[in-house]
């Protein structure tokens, strides 16, 4: 059951991590906003193919380090959306959100590989 509950939170925090830059992120070019908005739609597949394919039967290593990851970049996204209510859109938060994404992504993929692995 634990491992159940932590399948859900991992997914639904990487879900969570995706949209998060579609408030933060403000390009002047449209293309690169378009790509944020690619990510969003991306994250939904690769999370419900994840919620379809994973989730073991016994806990590992590697569920503690996804879940401790997933945490730290949400923080991470926390720190980032107090920065620009200070000081506002900058190039370089948007970018390390959308670095952070992609971070959440890979460590997301890793994670559905380890319980085919592991299972």
């Amino acid at each position: 059951m634990l491992v159940f509950l932590l399948h859900i939170l991992i997914s639904f925090t990487v879900l969570g991590i995706a949209f998060f830059p579609i408030h933060t992120v403000n390009f002047k070019s449209s293309r690169l906003n378009n790509m944020v908005g690619i990510y969003g739609i991306g994250s939904i597949v690769i999370v419900g193919l994840g919620m379809y394919i994973g989730g073991g039967e016994s806990l590992q290593a590697y569920i503690y380090i996804t879940v401790i990851v997933q945490l730290v970049i949400l923080g991470l996204f926390l720190l980032i959306y107090l920065l620009i209510k200070k000081v506002g859109f900058l190039q370089i938060l948007n970018i390390c959100s959308i670095c952070l994404v992609t971070i959440s992504l890979l460590f997301y993929i890793f994670y559905i590989c380890m319980t085919f692995i592991y299972y």
